[in-house]
């Protein structure tokens, strides 16, 4: 799998975007909406917060096929090189069952992250943060 280094904006979904339509084309093509989802709410992380909403740091991207756990998977990686932030840490599950007036911003994203990955982490390597999501091929949820 290749690291790809891009500007760590929003912007760059377009980009991420194409490169995931390419990577999963063909027998992962059923996967494409849940990556794009993971990656999209991923970056959107990593610009407000380990960027504080500036731009100006890089976001490194790898996605592929692996095996996690004896299945066949996707793995994303996305690395960063701003402030440390682990977008799992506090973060706490929404009451969907609270009105939406009720509700407050933010969280939902990195929820449906949790609820579709097979498996989650946050490291903090070399002054990097890295989130390395895995999800099952063989599961069709979403």
């Amino acid at each position: 799998m290749e690291t790809i280094t891009l500007p760590a904006t929003i912007d760059t979904l377009t980009v991420i975007n194409k490169i995931l339509e390419k990577t999963l084309s063909g027998k992962l093509e059923h996967m494409l909406f849940k990556t794009e989802l993971v990656v999209e709410e991923l970056l959107a992380n990593i610009c407000s917060y380990a960027y504080d909403g500036q731009n100006g740091g890089n976001a490194y991207f790898v996605c592929g096929e692996v095996n996690f756990d004896g299945k066949s998977c996707i793995m994303i990686q996305i690395t960063d090189d701003g402030k440390a932030y682990d977008p799992f840490l506090n973060c706490k599950d929404p009451d969907l069952n609270a009105p939406l007036e009720e509700r407050p911003i933010g969280g939902l994203g990195l929820h449906l992250v949790k609820e579709i990955a097979t498996h989650y982490a946050y490291f903090r390597i070399d002054n990097k943060n890295q989130t390395q999501i895995i999800l099952d091929i063989d599961n069709n949820d979403m």
